[in-house]
């Protein structure tokens, strides 16, 4: 499959699962939107959930891709970075579902159908965090006995911030105002004293 292909594909169904949602869109209109037959898009995709996949696929390497820049960001305190990491979490989530509503539908099929995708990010998120807390460490500016337990706790503390769900139920002033009270209280725990 080429890439430019593949990108036309998965931006027609994005653009149909934002305006229709994942259960009202077919192959064949996807198919139609880039002047493919259906036949054909199924050589690329074999189904409707492929294409979903792939879309989540997407968006978690781009959301990576953001969050790796904070943790690679030089001069910088570990307090700060952790801070930055969680709300840039958040300032992803909220670009993505605060005015899309029709793409939870394609959420809740992703966490439901490929919970391996889901299960991926995690990991990498909680290896991000992972590397903050090492970093701190290092640094002397954290003392954390076991990172890696550490590391999904403070996921777990902060999973309001990075869930789509969450996104779409408080203004952004509140979940920002939240996020930073999260980060407050994760650092008072963290920070060497």
């Amino acid at each position: 499959m080429t890439e430019e292909i593949s990108t036309q594909i998965l931006d027609a169904a994005e653009a149909r699962f934002r305006t229709y949602g994942f259960g009202k869109t077919t192959m064949a209109e996807i198919a139609s939107d880039i002047d493919m037959s259906t036949a054909n898009l199924y050589r690329y995709f074999e189904n409707k959930l492929a294409i979903g996949s792939a879309m989540a696929d997407r968006c978690f390497c781009e959301r990576a891709n953001i969050l790796s820049e904070i943790v690679n960001r030089p001069n910088i305190s570990e307090s700060e970075r952790l801070k930055f990491f969680v709300l840039a979490m958040l300032d992803y989530e909220h670009g993505q579902f605060s005015n899309e509503p029709k793409l939870l539908e394609l959420v809740d099929v992703i966490v439901n159908k490929r919970p391996d995708l889901v299960q991926f990010q995690v990991e990498r998120d909680q290896n991000f965090v992972a590397v903050i807390l090492q970093q701190g460490c290092d640094r002397d500016e954290f003392e954390v006995e076991n990172v890696d337990e550490m590391s999904s706790y403070v996921l777990a503390a902060v999973v309001k911030f990075s869930s789509p769900f969450f996104i779409t139920i408080y203004p952004i002033e509140e979940l920002q105002r939240l996020a930073n009270g999260v980060v407050a209280l994760i650092l008072n725990g963290l920070v060497k004293k």
